[in-house]
């Protein structure tokens, strides 16, 4: 058995330039991930349900809420994006809601900001844009010109009962094809996966999926660092991913460098070691549970107050050489939930087909 620390609930979050990693790695639209496709389309992104083919420069740059209610940015940093809220409705609410309504009261929140920055705002009520429209949503459209330019839908879906409000900013002129760029990107957001068990993660250059009983309670996101924290009771399930592996992890044995470098379960945890496989690179798996000392009195307190204590341990980690990076996978969990990690593992996604040509060439 090796001995081997936690994190704190999220609060609103901005990724700026500096913070966010540069680079990333291609993804094209596919059924279930944005389904667009296009060919200057090259980047998902998946957050809290949703799921949306970008381009390539564009990458996450502001979100705060809930899976239940939210906001989410994402742009070049300069001058084209996409800003998404949402609303999820009570399940037994009777009526819908109504989205006219939702755009009117939009507009006024608008106005009352322009209002406040003096500054000149036009709204136009519009069809939805074609490509938004979907069999299970009810869709408005709308526009805007202020110091900016925008192209939006605010929608209403029955599968996942989200009133979205989604649009595309630009350059007050719409000049960089705003229009072209706002019709497949709004046509490629979705709100909810097709498998309604899964949610898909995907941010910077990291892609993978999560059982969507798990919700996100933190998040880290650096330059050469991703981790994302999610829990379901008293399970915690972590995902890290780290960049420049080659340099990070040097001559280390990775199961020691794991412990020294990860912010997940495996710092508090005794386990076994086993050699295994995952995406074709070799793995190292480990089970066991939580440590003598802090550990258990953690253990106790979940006990003690009527929930299933969090009690087996299992991860996965490996480096995928072809993508210069090292992954790894946590699940502290009660003996009573399924172990996911090996699931989570085969759904992420740890190099492309170009970079492992690249290894191969090399």
């Amino acid at each position: 058995m090796r001995n081997a620390a936690s994190s704190a609930p999220p609060a609103p979050s901005r990724a700026t330039a500096s913070e966010r990693p540069s680079g990333g790695e291609k993804e094209p639209g596919g059924e279930g991930r944005g389904g667009g496709g296009k060919g200057r389309l090259q980047r998902l992104i998946g957050w809290q349900g949703f799921t949306v083919d970008v381009p390539e420069d564009w990458d996450l740059t502001g979100f705060s809420g809930t899976d239940e209610s939210g906001y989410l940015r994402i742009d070049d940093g300069a001058e084209q994006g996409l800003e998404v809220k949402w609303a999820t409705a009570p399940k037994k609410m009777k009526t819908p809601p109504d989205v006219t309504v939702r755009r009117e009261s939009y507009f006024r929140a608008l106005r009352q900001t322009a209002r406040k920055k003096r500054i000149d705002l036009e709204t136009k009520e519009v069809d939805a844009p074609r490509p938004v429209l979907r069999p299970d949503r009810a869709a408005a459209g709308f526009t805007w010109t202020g110091d900016r330019k925008a192209i939006g839908a605010v929608w209403y879906c029955q599968t996942c009962r989200r009133t979205v409000i989604a649009q595309v900013l630009g350059a007050r002129s719409g000049k960089g094809g705003l229009s072209g760029i706002a019709a497949e990107v709004l046509g490629t957001l979705r709100c909810h996966n097709d498998d309604a068990e899964w949610r898909t993660w995907a941010l910077y250059d990291l892609v993978t999926e999560v059982p969507a009983e798990y919700k996100l309670v933190s998040q880290q996101l650096m330059n050469v660092y991703l981790r994302l924290q999610f829990a379901k009771g008293t399970a915690r399930l972590t995902v890290e991913q780290w960049s420049l592996a080659s340099m990070a992890r040097r001559d280390s044995y990775l199961d020691v460098w794991l412990q020294a470098n990860s912010r997940g379960d495996v710092r508090e945890a005794r386990f076994m070691t086993d050699e295994g496989e995952t995406h074709g690179h070799p793995a190292l798996k480990l089970v066991g549970g939580p440590a003598l000392g802090r550990p258990m009195v953690t253990v106790a307190r979940e006990a003690l107050s009527l929930r299933r204590p969090a009690t087996r341990f299992g991860a996965v980690a490996w480096e995928c050489e072809p993508g210069n990076k090292i992954y790894a996978l946590q699940l502290m969990r009660p003996a009573r939930v399924r172990d996911v990690v090996s699931e989570v593992a085969e759904r992420t996604r740890c190099h492309t087909p170009d970079e492992a040509g690249k290894k191969k060439t090399t």
